[in-house]
């Protein structure tokens, strides 16, 4: 049985801790440790079957194979450097602080210079096994690559991707909840204000986005086809659609995907 141990138990940490550990038969013995006790108690309270960590230093005696770091990014390499005084020649260290190199966390291990490092990018669903998780190596094995994919697997779906479009990865799958909530949230905010209960407008609304985003993704036209084709002349939606077109709504989209995408890489 491999052990996986998360550095950092906020939102993303927990999140993937628990999707991980909603499968009982994942063979994989999972240990947690969060500098801020409070943070790490409150996820040893309500994540079961998480193991913890009372200091780094246990990563030696619990023989850790797999560090995953989910710390903010001005703390990795002060975390490595730290690690790095330990015997972990051997292990593999996995990265998914945002903006973060494979190469800036390899140049922090100085004594254990045959660690494997790999980068990663989830995003929040992870907590709800719908996660997009990216991976990205310069020097992991096939092995631990495929061990590290059907891990996160548990997770959701997983992507192999360059290091290079780690940028717009992030902007696309880590970043987008927070954009698609906020239509989610327009949408059903809209419903109940104008007479419906908030659980069947979340119903709703929660299918309909759902059914469109699957039925254009299987569509045999261009998504601006598709879209020309829902707007009936003289219809509701054309109404609707030319709102979103005069405001520029696509441009916004890729403004906010643009931005996202300048932090990811800075």
């Amino acid at each position: 049985m491999k052990k996986v141990l998360f550095i950092g138990l906020g939102h993303m940490g927990s999140a993937l801790v628990k999707g991980i550990l909603k499968n009982p038969n994942n063979g994989i013995e999972v240990f947690g440790y969060d500098v801020i006790k409070e943070v790490q108690e409150k996820a040893l309270k309500n994540i079961k079957g998480l193991n913890f960590l009372n200091d780094i230093s246990d990563i030696e005696t619990k023989d850790i194979d797999f560090i995953v770091i989910g710390t903010r990014p001005i703390d990795v390499e002060p975390l490595c450097k730290k690690i790095d005084e330990l015997n972990i020649n051997g292990k593999t260290i996995i990265c998914m602080a945002n903006a973060v190199t494979i190469d800036t966390v390899q140049n922090c291990f100085k004594q254990n210079e045959n660690v494997s490092v790999i980068r990663m990018m989830p995003n929040m669903n992870a907590c709800i096994q719908k996660s997009v998780t990216a991976l990205a190596t310069k020097n992991a094995s096939d092995e631990k690559m495929n061990f590290v994919r059907k891990m996160f697997e548990l997770c959701g779906i997983v992507e192999n991707v360059s290091e290079d479009k780690f940028g717009t990865l992030t902007a696309i799958s880590g970043c987008s909840p927070s954009y698609i909530i906020s239509f989610y949230k327009a949408m059903t905010d809209y419903a109940i204000a104008n007479g419906f209960e908030k659980e069947q407008a979340f119903r709703i609304i929660e299918e309909a986005i759902i059914g469109s985003v699957i039925n254009a993704s299987k569509s045999e036209v261009t998504l601006r086809t598709m879209v020309d084709q829902i707007c009936v002349p003289n219809g509701s939606t054309i109404e609707g659609q030319k709102v979103l077109d005069n405001k520029g709504f696509e441009n916004i989209i890729k403004e906010a995907l643009t931005e996202a995408c300048k932090k990811a890489v800075s």
